[in-house]
């Protein structure tokens, strides 16, 4: 049965109804003061909090109606715009998939990376794409703060194919020990260790499944996992626990370089099959996630 509902309204959850999060359609079971269990179609079942719920419920509402002001502000020319930068970019290929960038053509600004950054509603930066030297990646920053270059190994967007895995997201540096600690790495570390930027950032990862990697596995060769309340790190083998996400960065070797990722993986198979609208999911996760990039490049802004 679906539900239909007043925009200034608050959410409120009703056992037996059913709701939607981005893992699908979900019922409630129960709920007992904040807690409550929610059962996907598929199944699957949690324990989780009405606040967490809600908080995810407000935010799908919120972007929404950006997307909507967003579509009926750019009107017909924006549209034409977004046509034509976007138009050469037709989808992934099965020989975009490798650690090479010859014949990447994906790369350029006139397909994947002109197709992402006209999808773009973060106005707030003139962000523009570059593909990235020696690496089969394009990545995405403020124009005027990349070009300036003023800061060693700023703070970006990315999207990367490999052999088998495309993953996006947000891409930040720390330098080894022979060379400078990029003042974004500084800063971002310093918004991290906030109580509520972290449950703001994992609540997200959670939401969109989303992980925390170190890419060329220098100093951590696992992966860190969003919970309900804490976070999961896993190099494989072993698992723990931990409540904040930078206590756990800080404790990797501090004189080797960290390639810290906060991405979505898909399969390339998934990849390819998505076609054009893998521009348009990259742009929106890079919207999501655009206040890492300015707590990191607000530094020498």
């Amino acid at each position: 049965m679906e539900t239909f509902r007043e925009e200034s309204q608050p959410i409120e959850f009703v056992v037996g109804e059913t709701y939607e999060n981005e893992k699908g359609v979900f019922e409630v079971l129960s709920i007992q003061r904040d807690a409550m269990v929610i059962q996907w179609e598929n199944g699957e079942s949690i324990e989780t909090t009405v606040s967490f719920q809600r908080r995810i419920q407000e935010r799908r509402r919120w972007e929404r109606q950006r997307r909507e002001k967003l579509a009926a502000a750019s009107g017909a020319k924006g549209r034409r715009t977004a046509r034509k930068a976007g138009s050469t970019f037709e989808g992934f290929r099965l020989e975009d998939f490798k650690k090479t960038i010859s014949r990447t053509p994906w790369r350029s600004r006139s397909q994947f990376g002109g197709a992402v950054t006209t999808r773009l509603s973060s106005s707030r930066l003139n962000v523009n794409s570059w593909a990235a030297k020696r690496r089969n990646e394009v990545y995405w920053a403020d124009a005027a703060r990349w070009k300036a270059k003023t800061v060693d190994y700023p703070a970006k967007f990315f999207t990367r194919a490999d052999e088998t895995t495309l993953a996006w997201g947000f891409y930040i540096e720390r330098a080894d020990a022979d060379r400078i600690i990029s003042p974004d790495w500084e800063t971002f570390m310093r918004w991290l260790g906030d109580v509520e930027n972290d449950s703001w950032l994992r609540e997200t990862a959670l939401e969109h499944d989303l992980l925390v990697y170190d890419a060329h596995q220098r100093t951590f060769g696992g992966i860190i996992k969003p919970q309900t309340s804490n976070w999961v790190v896993s190099d494989g083998d072993t698992s723990s626990e931990t409540a904040q996400l930078a206590p756990i960065i800080e404790s990797w070797p501090a004189t080797t370089w960290i390639d810290l990722m906060v991405a979505k993986r898909i399969d390339k198979e998934d990849a390819i099959e998505r076609g054009q609208d893998m521009a348009a999911d990259v742009a929106e996760l890079i919207d999501l996630l655009f206040p890492l990039y300015e707590s990191s490049a607000s530094s020498s802004a």
